[in-house]
């Protein structure tokens, strides 16, 4: 019995070791696939990225187990764009800005056997900033052994050049962070030329930057100027750049402006310099105005370089001229102060409310959009003379009414005091305080004059008008010059002289006048040119018209 119970217990303890063992085995096997299962996991589990690529906007990367493309987009500025996938780059099918914000969207779908697990798709996006190149240098010099050459911050693959010779296109075979200049320059010795590149062949090129050029300077030093020094805006900056540095050329000293005519207002801008080889002048308030000549004088001569690449004779000072305004703006301006028979209706939106010195100047070189019409019904021959944007004789006689009632030269449009003071009424609504008037002189016998006020005839009389050889000129003309009484001298057609007072005097071409003097009879051809009048009706007339009053003589 006990030999029996000692065999039970050695058999219990050999299933116990079996078991065990069939344990172990089966977990290391088990441990086995789960390590095998887990290392294939790392290995294969699907995965999507993106990363940075040299020649499109993004690479697009697969990793793992086998996925498909589902949906994908991409925009530039939050606008989209077409674009292709090849070999994982997404390359835009049209043309892109420089420096934009580029915006990538993928999503990609999971074979089912795995989805349960990682999911059934995975969305991924970028946003990555197009490629950008900037012009480094400014001003470009040659010499025998190095040509003219614009530098860019990164290789650029195309490139617009504008220049004396053209527009030139450079698409290059291999990136470049340098591009020559001389073909575009052709022989000029001096100027500037707008230079435009990008780093990708599927980019816009990028905003056109200035860049200022010499060769073969000689020992003079030769300055470009700009904008034209013919035609600048109110508020132009004037820009010096000089083929050598500021500092060796004008030392500590500055160029000097001065106006051609004595009171127009002085220049009240500073210079500064902006580069080693660049200064310029800022005006503090608007100096340039339309058709104003200043003078700007040099510390030292120096050789102005001129539209077509030469090189003018150095010279101490350089002409400087306003642009020419605009004569639509001018007569809206005009018509808005009541200095015209016509009104002007703008175009919506088209009005600055609360308009200051700036914003108004900016604006007197370009014609503004809308229509001009007419205040009063008016005779056909008054009428047919106006015609919007030139520089009709309504226009004229506004002008100089404008002038004389702000106690300006009645020089015209070239009165360098006319636009900043036209400015400054419009600012104030400073309006013309007369009513409209209009001579009109007929003719056809009897003779008659009318005076027109506001499109209504205030007043007529019989007159006298020029005999033969000695006719009043037919046509329009503005009261220039005027006087209550003075002395008319001349000869007579017999050959004798002339010394007679004349009264109410309203002169608006050469001698000829509308004016009093005494006759017998009036409404026939009897002065030696003038249209005249009884004197006390001249004495009517004559408070009731001013410099720029228009006077037409109709024929007969």
């Amino acid at each position: 019995m006990r030999v029996r119970r000692q065999n039970k217990k050695a058999h219990s303890r050999s299933s116990n070791k079996l078991l065990k063992r069939v344990t172990i085995g089966l977990g290391a096997t088990l441990g086995v696939a789960v390590i095998g299962t887990a290392i294939f996991l790392v290995v294969e589990w699907p995965k999507a990225t993106f990363s940075r690529s040299s020649t499109a906007l993004v690479q697009f990367n697969l990793s793992g187990i086998t996925q498909k493309v589902t949906q994908s987009s991409a925009s530039v500025n939050s606008k989209a764009i077409k674009f292709a996938v090849s070999n994982g780059e997404i390359m835009p099918l049209q043309k892109v800005p420089e420096g934009a914000s580029a915006h990538i969207t993928v999503t990609v779908e999971r074979p089912s056997w795995i989805s349960w697990l990682v999911g059934k798709t995975q969305t991924i996006s970028d946003t990555v900033i197009t490629p950008q190149a900037k012009l480094l240098n400014s001003v470009a010099f040659d010499s025998p052994s190095k040509p003219l050459l614009a530098y860019f911050s990164k290789p650029v693959t195309v490139a617009s050049i504008a220049g004396p010779t053209g527009t030139q296109i450079l698409n290059l075979t291999t990136r470049s962070t340098t591009i020559p200049l001389l073909n575009t320059i052709g022989q000029s010795l001096a100027g500037t030329i707008t230079v435009a590149a990008s780093p990708e062949p599927w980019e816009t090129l990028s905003t056109p930057t200035q860049l200022t050029y010499f060769r073969n300077s000689s020992n003079t030093p030769v300055a470009v100027v700009s904008p034209s020094p013919t035609s600048l805006s109110p508020s132009s900056t004037l820009t010096l750049t000089l083929s050598r540095p500021i500092s060796q050329v004008f030392g500590n000293k500055v160029p000097t402006l001065t106006p051609a005519i004595n009171g127009a207002l002085i220049p009240q801008g500073k210079w500064s310099q902006t580069t080693p080889y660049t200064m310029s002048y800022t005006p503090s308030q608007p100096d340039f105005w339309p058709s104003e000549q200043f003078t700007l004088s040099f510390p030292t001569s120096i050789s102005i370089a001129q539209s077509g690449g030469s090189v003018a004779t150095p010279s101490t000072s350089l002409t400087l001229q306003g642009a020419a305004p605009s004569i639509t703006r001018l007569q809206q301006l005009l018509a808005q102060l009541n200095y015209l028979p016509l009104s002007f209706q703008g175009n919506s939106g088209t009005t600055t409310s609360n308009p200051t010195i700036d914003t108004l100047s900016s604006s007197i070189l370009s014609a503004p959009t809308g229509v001009f019409n007419w205040k009063w019904s008016m005779p056909s021959n008054f009428t047919s003379l106006w015609q919007s944007g030139t520089y009709n004789v309504i226009t004229r006689g506004a002008v100089m009414s404008f002038e004389q009632f702000n106690h300006l030269d009645t020089t015209g449009l070239s009165n360098p005091l006319l636009w900043p003071t036209l400015l400054q009424n419009t600012i104030s609504n400073k309006v013309d305080p007369h009513r409209y008037s209009w001579i009109e002189v007929e003719k056809k016998r009897p003779e008659n004059m009318y005076l027109y006020e506001n499109g209504s005839v205030v007043f007529s009389s019989l007159v006298n008008t020029g005999i033969p050889g000695l006719n009043t000129t037919v046509g329009t003309y503005p009261i220039y010059l005027r006087f209550v009484q003075d002395y008319m001298s001349g000869t007579n057609p017999n050959g004798t002289t002339y010394h007679d007072m004349v009264h109410w005097i309203n002169y608006f071409l050469g001698s000829e006048a509308v004016h009093g003097f005494v006759r017998s009879q009036y409404g026939f051809p009897q002065s030696l040119g003038c249209v005249e009048l009884p004197v006390a009706n001249a004495a009517i007339v004559y408070p009731q018209v001013h410099i720029g009053t228009l006077v037409t003589v109709v024929p007969q």
